[in-house]
Formats: structure tokens, C-alpha cells, sequence
């Protein structure tokens, strides 16, 4: 009745099948895939845009699920193959709910996703009332890339703002659900004056120097009182690991307005 062979292509799903208690129906997961723990034990099937459809079909999947235009390419192969694909394509932060509520629902586990999705809201809900209680709003920068310079995805922009910070670029942010649509020039940055900038470029180091070297930054508000941090790259993926994110977020902007308030 449900799948029993799960081949996970997005690499933020093995953990939601993990707190469902179906990890064990997962036969194959993204090279990207860092948790949980017991997740990196099992056979690496893809990358992240590109996977060999033969070696994915050796694991004999029920369905494969996959994540993004960016693995589109790979999904269509896949249902050439005769492969049953869930393509996911989330964009804000309420889609990672909706993603384990969907997961839930396909294997057979709807009650423990509701239980699950109850207890990351009630932790979300937590930061965002002591979010709530700052004096203040500090201006939040995101890079998610930087040649070209491109903007965070709504659901960063998301935790921005429950975090207690304002998204200098949102409205480009909520707009834009490809990254072709967040491009930004680098003097846009330095009108923004944001007071906090946070970057993950997509798998690459984030090179500070790089970034400070641009013309005109060092007059950023953020640069000048060395307020530019690297967060790790699981906040570009839109799954349970983004409450980690958002408490590291709000964890920063809560000494940051400590400190100058």
C-alpha cells in the first residue's frame, strides 16, 4: 500500500523520513545529505543536479523524490525510466511543513507528521516571541551566491524576519523563486546598509575577503562592526535543519542588539 523503497534525491528528506520512523524504507540519498547520522551509512545515489539513472535503478525504488527546478532534468529522466517521482518545489518556509505533512501522508505516517510538524512549530513559535521582545530590528543581508550576486530564497528571507531581523532585499526574496530572478548588483549592498550580513554560497566557502574587498563596502554598517558571518550551507535546504538555522540566526541578532542598544 505504501512505498517501501525510497530513494531520496533531496538531500533535506532523508531526516523527515528519519522522524517519521521510515528511514528504514530509504535505499538510496544525495551526496549533499549531512543528517541525521544514520542516514550517511546509506548507499549515495546522485549529487544534486545530476545522477546516474542506472545506479538509482539498481536500488529498484518505489518512488524517488527530488527537489527544485534544478534536478527537473533528473526527475524527467527518471519518469522515462518508469520511476514514480514526488518533485517537490518548496519556496517559503511554510512549504517545509507542507513537505512533511506530504511525506507523512504518502508512507503511511500521517499522524506522526502532524505530531512532528506540531513540535517544530511550537520551536519556531518560541524564537519568534523572543524575537518579538528585541527594542529593535537590526537590517539583514543574505548572499546565497556571489558571481553573480544573488539574494536569498524566501525561506531565508523567512527566517530573517521570525528571527528579529528585517530582510534588506524580501521583496526580491518573495519574488523570486529561481536565482536568475534574485540578482543583485554590489551597490545595491552597500545602499541597503544592512547592519548584519549572513553568507552561504551554495556548497562553496564563503570568502570574506572577497566580499570585503568590494568597492564601497567597508562603509556597510555590517563591515564596520564586523558583523558579516558565514552560515552553514543546510539553510539552503528547505527542511528540518532550518530550525537550527533560525536559532542561530536570531542568536546573533539578539547580541547584536544587545550590544548597541
Amino acid at each position: 500500500m505504501y512505498p517501501e523503497r525510497i530513494v531520496c534525491l533531496a538531500a533535506e528528506i532523508p531526516e523527515i523520513l528519519y522522524r517519521l520512523g521510515a528511514l528504514d524504507r530509504v535505499v538510496g540519498i544525495s551526496a549533499y545529505t549531512t543528517r541525521p547520522a544514520e542516514a550517511l551509512l546509506l548507499p549515495k545515489v546522485s549529487g544534486f543536479k545530476h545522477g546516474s539513472t542506472k545506479r538509482i535503478l539498481q536500488d529498484q525504488p518505489d518512488i524517488a523524490i527530488l527537489t527544485s527546478g534544478v534536478q527537473k532534468e533528473l526527475a524527467a529522466e527518471l519518469s522515462k525510466q518508469g520511476v514514480t517521482t514526488v518533485h517537490l518545489n518548496p519556496h517559503r518556509l511554510e512549504d517545509m511543513f507542507h513537505t512533511i505533512l506530504l511525506i507523512g501522508n504518502l508512507i503511511g505516517k500521517s499522524d506522526e507528521a502532524m505530531m512532528y510538524v506540531a513540535d517544530l512549530r511550537k520551536e519556531l513559535d518560541e524564537v519568534r516571541q523572543s524575537a518579538a521582545e528585541l527594542p529593535f530590528r537590526p537590517r539583514v543581508y543574505f548572499e546565497e551566491w556571489m558571481d553573480p550576486i544573488i539574494v536569498g530564497t524566501a525561506w531565508v528571507s523567512d527566517l530573517i524576519e521570525i528571527a528579529g531581523g528585517i530582510d534588506v532585499f524580501r521583496e526580491k526574496s518573495l519574488a523570486g523563486r529561481r536565482a536568475s530572478e534574485r540578482v543583485v548588483e554590489a551597490d545595491e549592498i552597500v545602499t541597503a546598509t544592512p547592519d548584519i550580513v549572513f553568507a552561504s554560497w551554495c556548497g562553496k566557502p564563503f570568502i570574506s575577503e572577497n566580499f570585503l574587498a568590494r568597492p564601497g563596502y567597508s562603509e556597510i554598517p555590517a563591515v564596520k562592526d564586523e558583523m558579516v558571518f558565514e552560515l552553514d550551507s543546510e539553510i539552503l535546504q528547505c527542511g528540518p535543519m532550518l530550525l537550527d538555522s533560525l536559532k542561530n540566526i536570531h542568536g546573533i541578532i539578539r547580541t547584536f542588539v544587545r550590544s548597541t542598544f
